[in-house]
């Protein structure tokens, strides 16, 4: 394998954390990496000016500002530890060096939080089991005048901050991580709610690194402590060790429930329907299918089919609206279904994905 191009970071900020094995590379400026090693990374000028700095801060939670040479050239460098919210674990560190005179760019905002579970249930443990600092309200868009400690949402977390596409897997994976327990450093991306209960909500996507960490106050319970940050698109999940329930589990338990519908994950893309639940084959239709769902309709009914689904990925059209259509079953016959349709991802208003709900249209309906 050739070896990877070094990056020189003057001039941007640079960010790590720590896992088992030592430091690891998230950012360079813009750019964001999945923990990789600094060593074989970075230049070498760099390494030596900021990163050995970066270490120390790591190391010690000593921040350091001030001159350093390399070679016969000075550098401004600034390395600060990323602290959590009691002050006890230093979680991360960032910095930034450049020639002197010239103006640094702002400094990225890091978030620390810290949440003590149970070793055995996972549930809350401590009056102060959550804790985050003024930078993670901020991220998220909470005004501190408005909550009274700096516990952080705890609980509500989950369920009110991040975004409905991301919960399931991540409560998953954080389950997971709480069961297992393994000590390593976790990555995870995620969308939230940005200025939630506000008249202006919005969305962010998130990066979070985690570690579980021992708690000597609480023999029985681990800390989970870490630092998030905003990145511009989703990062993939890191997650050493691992073995979360497949999201996907949680889907096939939500079809098995819906004993008077059918369902089917279709992609407008390439025509094809990619995912069907069990009430498919039982209601008469096709099984297996792989095809375009708009090409089992009856032709009377398939221009008007085709036109509700496109409706539905281009966002004019809800699953609150339904159209009824007839479709060809294994007995070669029609029978009639009052169609549902909802995006199951949009990118600048338009959904590849769609998920449609099929019920079948009882006589005299």
């Amino acid at each position: 394998m050739p070896k990877p191009k070094q990056i020189d970071a003057i001039g941007r900020w640079v960010i790590l954390d720590s896992t088992q094995d030592g430091a690891s590379l998230l950012a360079v400026g813009d750019e964001n990496h999945p923990g990789i090693s600094p060593r074989n990374w970075l230049d070498g000028r760099t390494r030596t000016v900021l990163i050995d700095r970066l270490r120390t801060a790591l190391a010690t939670g000593d921040p350091f500002e001030g001159a350093v040479r390399y070679g016969s050239t000075e550098f401004v460098v600034i390395a600060n530890p990323v602290v959590s919210p009691d002050g006890k674990q230093v979680v991360g560190a960032y910095g930034v060096f450049d020639h002197p005179g010239r103006t640094m760019p702002k400094a990225p905002l890091l978030g620390t939080w810290q949440w003590r579970v149970s070793k055995q249930t996972g549930k809350n443990v401590g009056e102060d089991s959550s804790l985050w600092d003024a930078n993670l309200f901020e991220i998220y868009g909470i005004d501190t005048s408005t909550v009274e400690s700096r516990r952080g949402p705890a609980g509500e977390w989950l369920a009110k901050l991040v975004s409905t596409k991301d919960r399931d897997t991540i409560k998953l994976v954080i389950d997971s991580g709480i069961s297992v327990n393994n000590r390593n450093r976790h990555l995870l991306s995620y969308e939230v709610i940005h200025r939630y209960g506000s008249a202006n909500p919005g969305k962010k996507q998130i990066v979070n690194s985690a570690r579980a960490y021992d708690d000597p106050d609480f023999p029985d319970a681990i800390m989970l402590r870490g630092f998030s940050r905003e990145v511009a698109s989703p990062m993939e999940l890191i997650t050493p060790g691992l073995s979360p329930v497949s999201s996907g589990l949680l889907t096939d338990a939500l079809f098995s429930l819906a004993a008077d519908r059918a369902f089917a994950a279709i992609d407008m893309k390439q025509e094809v329907t990619f995912r069907t639940s069990s009430k498919w084959v039982d209601f008469g239709l096709l099984q297996d299918f792989e095809g375009n769902l708009a090409a089992l309709a009856h032709p009377d009914d398939k221009f008007g089919f085709e036109q509700h689904l496109a409706s539905a990925a281009a966002g004019r059209t809800g699953p609150e609206t339904s159209t009824i259509v007839r479709l060809r079953t294994t007995s070669e016959t029609w029978k009639a279904f009052t169609v549902a349709v909802a995006p199951i991802e949009s990118i600048d208003g338009q959904s590849r994905y769609l998920m449609t709900s099929l019920a079948p249209l009882t006589e005299g309906a």
